[in-house]
């Protein structure tokens, strides 16, 4: 799957009802906050509510790098459905778990009968 295309439809197809803030991870494990964003087809610029310790303001950051997004604010989970979230059907079995291997090394083979 490609994840750097879901990021970009994410960030490019923000719901109205949702606001445009919240906390970018990256995959080196960092936590942008943001106020503020700004899309291109390849990256992403944040624009974060105080400057880090180096004074900035702004990080672009490659979609690619996204781990997760962090929504900061209280926002009812229809807000999300525009990007084709839903709720699990009531009842709905899961997947069934694979029952696990025996173990066969200590296994003794009996002789057929004479």
């Amino acid at each position: 799957m490609d994840f750097a295309a879901a990021w970009c439809d994410l960030f490019q197809s923000w719901p109205a009802g949702v606001p445009r803030r919240g906390v970018v991870v990256t995959s080196a494990n960092e936590q942008i906050p943001f106020a503020e964003f700004l899309v291109s087809p390849t990256l992403l610029l944040l624009d974060r509510p105080a400057p880090d310790t180096m004074g900035a303001r702004k990080v672009i950051v490659p979609y690619s790098q996204i781990a997760a997004v962090k929504i900061t604010d209280v926002v009812k989970n229809s807000a999300f459905s525009s990007l084709g979230f839903h709720a699990a059907k009531p009842g709905a079995a899961a997947a069934p778990t694979p029952a696990p291997a025996k173990d066969t090394t200590n296994l003794t083979v009996a002789s057929p009968p004479a």
